[in-house]
C-alpha cells in the first residue's frame, strides 16, 4: 500500500507540472490582450482544441489540486484571467472566454490553498474585477466616446510588409475618415486563431468628415519601396519606416516607447 501510494504521489507531482503550461497560457493571453485583436480563423478546429485542451487541463489540474504548483497557478488565474476578460470580450470572443473563465473558476476555488487564504484572495479579485471593469469601461466612454467605426477598404502591400485600411467613423458631428497603416508581418498566427497585432497603428490620413470616397492604392518604385496612394497622393513610404530619425522608424518592435496598448489608439 506504502509503494502504491508513493507512485501515486510522484504521479500528481509529474502531472501537476502540466499546471505551469496552463499558467504559461494565461500569461501569453494576457500579454496577447494588451497588444492584440483576436480573430478565430477556423472555427470548427478552434472549438475541438478549445474543448480538448479545457479537459486535459481542467481534469489534470483537478487531480493535482494539492500539489504546490497546481496551487499557486489556482490562485494566480484569476488574475492573469482578468485583462484577458476585458480586452478581448465580445460576442465573437465568447466562445473562447467562457471555458477558460469557467476552468480558472474551479481550479481556484478547488486548489489544495487554505480556505481562509481563498476567501481573502477571492473578496480581492472581486473587488478588483468591479473595479477594473468599471474603470475601463468609463476609460472608454470617457476617451473613445460614443462613435461607430466601420472599415471601408483594406488591402496588403506588393511586398506583403504592410497592410492599410480606411476608416469610417461616425460621431455626432460630422464625423472623420481615416487611412492608417500596419506592419503586416508582427501577426501571431496559428491554424485556427490570429493574433493581430494592434500596437504600431500610423495614420497617415485625417479627415474631419465620414463617407468620403476615399481611394487606396499600393504600388512600388525603381528601388522596390512599398508606396501608398490616397486618392493619388503619396502619404506613405517604406523607406520612411526605416529612417533612423525619431519622427519616423515608427515600426521598430525595439522601440518599446513607440508600442502603445491597443486601447489607447
Amino acid at each position: 500500500m506504502s509503494e502504491k501510494k508513493n507512485i501515486t504521489i510522484w504521479a500528481k507531482r509529474t502531472l501537476s507540472l502540466l499546471s505551469i503550461a496552463y499558467g504559461g497560457l494565461l500569461f501569453f493571453l494576457t500579454y496577447t490582450s494588451l497588444y492584440y485583436e483576436v480573430k478565430i480563423t477556423n472555427m470548427t478546429s478552434f472549438v475541438i482544441m478549445e474543448v480538448f485542451l479545457t479537459l486535459l487541463f481542467g481534469a489534470v489540474m483537478l487531480y493535482t489540486r494539492k500539489q504546490l504548483i497546481t496551487s499557486v497557478v489556482g490562485l494566480l488565474g484569476l488574475l492573469l484571467y482578468l485583462p484577458v476578460l476585458i480586452l478581448y470580450y465580445s460576442k465573437e470572443n465568447l466562445i473562447f472566454l467562457i471555458p477558460l473563465g469557467i476552468v480558472t473558476i474551479l481550479i481556484f476555488f478547488f486548489s489544495g490553498a487554505g480556505e481562509g487564504l481563498k476567501t481573502i484572495i477571492g473578496t480581492m479579485y472581486l473587488l478588483l474585477y468591479i473595479i477594473c471593469i468599471l474603470a475601463y469601461y468609463l476609460y472608454v466612454s470617457i476617451f473613445s466616446g460614443h462613435t461607430i467605426d466601420v472599415i471601408k477598404a483594406q488591402s496588403v502591400s506588393n511586398t506583403q510588409a504592410y497592410r492599410c485600411y480606411v476608416l469610417d467613423i461616425t460621431d455626432t458631428s460630422k464625423g472623420t475618415t481615416k487611412v492608417i497603416v500596419e506592419p503586416n508581418n508582427y501577426d501571431i498566427v496559428y491554424s485556427n486563431i490570429t493574433f493581430v497585432e494592434k500596437a504600431y497603428e500610423r495614420i497617415v490620413y485625417n479627415v474631419r468628415q465620414n463617407n468620403l470616397d476615399t481611394q487606396i492604392e499600393w504600388t512600388q518604385n525603381e528601388q522596390g519601396e512599398d508606396i501608398l496612394l490616397v486618392n493619388n497622393e503619396i502619404r506613405f513610404k517604406s523607406s520612411d519606416a526605416l529612417k533612423k530619425e525619431p519622427a519616423y522608424n515608427f515600426f521598430d518592435k525595439n522601440d518599446k516607447k513607440k508600442r502603445k496598448l491597443k486601447f489607447l489608439k
